[in-house]
């Protein structure tokens, strides 16, 4: 340095320096890794700490969890893509903290008058979710781990719900995924990898974790912008067919309901308004994860997009489109519809859920979770209805077609609750007319061959159609549109009187097929017969042992489980419709010929003959081989590792018993035969049921085997009816008069039979008489468990 350079450098030394020190929020922002959008964010790698920008205060927003990583049990029901609860939510600011206040949307007040809002406001509580303090700064920073690093979700709950021990959230083992933290246009999310512990798990936790006692959970705050104003709400309407949100408004007129309902749906408008056909401005596009392989990523986009041609009838032209999700597109975007693959290790439910505007109804994101063991649970269905096709690469075939058009109406139905559709489960009886049913693969008979080449119907049905024009058509023609369903016929029950097999509705119930209930299910039995007798070890994959048959046969031998339920709620069954004109509509019980159709159909697959399985098959259904264990998915039995023949006969003719004698639906037959004697009654329904099974006579060999069990467990069911706390006790006195019959029938047969056969019907009279004395006493202690059926 020379001496210029040396005398510069001591007067600039001389002059005054003024200090600006950094602020803590500055000091944050400049040492993180940022993601700026809806909602910005910061995070420190060093501290793992996670920083908000608080500047929306005061702004409502909506706030889900979601599940982009599941647990991978159907049974806990934790699975990937799972949305939670939509809160609406905002910041609000109080001295030196940010609050994050979930808002009461339920009870509002509609009116412009803002005393008459402040007044419900201030009426009802709302929840402050979280507190955090502010980072001093020009930029109002807040932390928010605590936030986050937080069971939201209620997966501890759940685990619980499900009997898998008591999970606590284990917070030194759980951290922000910095990956996992994105900010775009219109929502903001933050993944968090949260470790629940228990000392003692459940058994479905240790079937699906390295280690049970700690449960790591892949969650996601995703934080969403309210839709842009412009929607319009449309009213509930029993008969739309649709989903619905519930409000309360204290504003309505006097002579208005408080309960306000309106349908959920997309925002979808048109180019130019009204009701003739249009361009739209913006379609409704979903789009599927790039995770399916093929042939199943082409079923899928096919079903998906039988829906446009129910808007192109409702007068969108390309108002709906189905697309594969874009390489450059992120599945966490909130303006992504997705349709998502998702793997389980057992098969399970799919799903159609949405995030929405809890004051509108406007769906947001419509997001379609698929269980992809679904379609070989449908393979393996058609494998044992093929077993007896001689042309075995027919039989391939067939099987793998059959399994893809289930897919294809799984794809349309999931999308359907996304657009707001609710379940139609009375469609099957009613020419399929919707994808929102529940449907039975369909197999007929070709002589002595079984065809399933056709079956699930293909594409939207007209009740289908009927729903997207009503949710989205044109508001003025929503009354047209209900006639016109009720002048085509078109049927509609949804969720309350379905799904149990005691509910009342007689053309509503899930997995069955056909007009009437009755003959189809003898059609069916039939079809069964011959499934039965043709069943052989070509059911089997290539690579599946011998051991592995007696799965791929319980399908087969239980095909008709369902059309047994649609066909007992014939019995005691009424007819009613949501088509509301007036006081013109009224409900009635069925015919006296149609409920004793009915119970005629099941007393024929309550015989010994139905139940029983011919011994060249039983023969081949050997135990399971080497480290081949049984699952949910094989029969139960009473003999150890052996399939159990008699045992099989047992849970189908409990299932029969037990929708036959439901309380609530002998209560039904009881009350319809005291205001019309024409109509079945108890006591003759009864009588029936014992004349088909224990006042028959006795068979020799594997029949008679199965008559004993039959007769034991329709008695035991009997007795359960008698002592249930929702049987009348008009309907208890008719029960307890043929115990005391049924007894005198006992000592009867005693005194006439074989001392082999005596032994029976003394130990059955014995029973009997217990079993009135007791609610305790059960013929089987310990009934044998039908395999899951649902969901095929």
């Amino acid at each position: 340095m020379n001496r210029h350079s040396i005398a510069l450098a001591l007067a600039l030394s001389a002059i005054p320096v003024i200090a600006y020190a950094a602020t803590p929020a500055q000091t944050v922002i400049k040492q993180s890794e940022k993601a700026t959008g809806f909602i910005n964010f910061y995070y420190q790698s060093q501290s793992g700490e996670l920083y908000l920008e608080a500047n929306k205060l005061n702004q409502p927003f909506l706030l889900i969890t979601s599940l982009p990583h599941g647990v991978g049990s159907n049974d806990i029901g934790l699975d990937r893509g799972q949305l939670g609860e939509t809160r609406m939510v905002q910041f609000e600011r109080q001295g030196p903290y940010i609050l994050l206040k979930q808002l009461n949307t339920f009870y509002r007040a509609s009116s412009d008058n803002p005393a008459e809002q402040l007044a419900v406001k201030e009426a009802f509580a709302e929840s402050v979710l979280w507190r955090g303090k502010v980072v001093e700064g020009k930029t109002p920073l807040v932390a928010v781990n605590q936030l986050v690093l937080n069971d939201l979700h209620g997966v501890g709950q759940r685990l619980a719900d499900t009997k898998q021990g008591s999970y606590n959230l284990d917070s030194s083992r759980s951290v922000i995924l910095p990956e996992g933290v994105k900010s775009f246009e219109k929502n903001a999310d933050v993944d968090v990898l949260l470790t629940f512990n228990s000392s003692k798990p459940g058994e479905q936790v240790r079937q699906v974790t390295p280690d049970g006692k700690f449960v790591s959970v892949r969650m996601r705050y995703s934080f969403v912008a309210l839709p842009e104003p412009g929607y319009q709400p449309r009213a509930y309407e029993p008969m739309s067919g649709y989903l619905s949100g519930e409000y309360y408004d204290y504003s309505a007129p006097i002579d208005s309901p408080v309960s306000k309902q309106y349908l959920l749906r997309h925002r979808l408008e048109k180019v130019t308004p009204g009701i003739e056909p249009s361009e739209v401005i913006k379609p409704i596009t979903y789009y599927l994860d790039p995770g399916v392989p093929e042939p199943i990523r082409t079923a899928l986009l096919d079903g998906a997009r039988w829906w446009e041609d129910a808007f192109t009838a409702a007068g969108f032209i390309d108002g709906f489109k189905v697309e594969m999700l874009p390489e450059d597109a992120d599945p966490q975007d909130i303006r992504y519809n997705m349709i998502q693959w998702v793997h389980r290790a057992t098969r399970g439910w799919s799903y159609g859920a949405s995030i929405k505007d809890p004051r509108t109804g406007e769906i947001i994101k419509g997001h379609v979770t698929l269980g992809s063991l679904r379609v070989k649970q449908d393979h393996l269905i058609a494998r044992g209805l093929t077993a007896g096709w001689e042309d075995r690469d027919a039989a391939k075939q067939a099987s793998m077609n059959l399994a893809l058009a289930r897919i294809r109406q799984l794809s349309a139905h999931e999308i359907g609750h996304t657009i707001g559709l609710d379940h139609n489960f009375a469609a099957s009886t009613n020419d399929n007319a919707s994808v929102m049913d529940y449907p039975h693969p369909k197999a007929t008979l070709n002589g002595d061959k079984i065809d399933i080449s056709a079956p699930y119907s293909e594409g939207i049905g007209e009740w289908d159609k009927f729903t997207i024009a009503y949710g989205y058509g044109n508001e003025a023609n929503l009354t047209e549109l209900v006639r016109q369903a009720r002048t085509q016929g078109l049927r509609y029950i949804g969720e309350a009187d379905s799904r149990s097999p005691a509910s009342s509705h007689a053309y509503a119930s899930l997995w069955d097929n056909g007009a009437s209930a009755a003959d189809e299910l003898t059609r069916l039995e039939q079809v069964r017969r011959v499934a039965i007798e043709q069943f052989n070890a070509q059911a089997l994959l290539s690579e599946q042992p011998l051991g592995e048959l007696s799965d791929v046969f319980v399908p087969v031998y239980f095909m008709t489980r369902y059309q047994i339920d649609a066909a007992a709620k014939w019995i005691g069954g009424s007819d009613y419709s949501y088509q509301q004109q007036g006081s013109a509509e009224r409900w009635h019980y069925l015919s006296p010929k149609l409920q004793r159709s009915a119970l005629d159909a099941l007393l024929n697959v309550i015989s010994a003959q139905s139940l029983s399985v011919p011994s060249e098959i039983t023969d081949i259904l050997v135990p399971k081989a080497g480290n081949y264990r049984k699952t949910r998915e094989s029969f139960d039995s009473g003999l150890g590792v052996l399939t159990d023949p008699i045992g099989m006969a047992e849970v189908l003719s409990r299932q029969i018993a037990n929708r036959l004698l439901a309380p609530e639906r002998l209560n039904r037959v009881n009350q319809g035969f005291m205001t019309d004697s024409e109509q079945l009654s108890v006591v003759n329904l009864v009588d029936k049921l014992l004349a088909k099974t224990v006042y028959q006579d006795l068979q020799r060999g594997q029949l008679l085997a199965v008559q004993m069990r039959v007769n034991t467990v329709v008695l035991d069911e009997i007795l359960a009816s008698y002592h249930h706390e929702k049987t009348a006790p008009e309907v208890k006195a008719q029960l307890l008069a043929r115990l005391q019959y049924v007894e005198k029938q006992l000592k009867r047969r005693s005194n006439r039979a074989s001392n082999y056969q005596a032994a029976h019907f003394d130990w059955l009279l014995q029973a009997v008489a217990k079993g009135i004395a007791s609610n305790e006493f059960r013929f089987i202690e310990s009934p044998l468990n039908m395999p899951p059926g649902s969901p095929i």
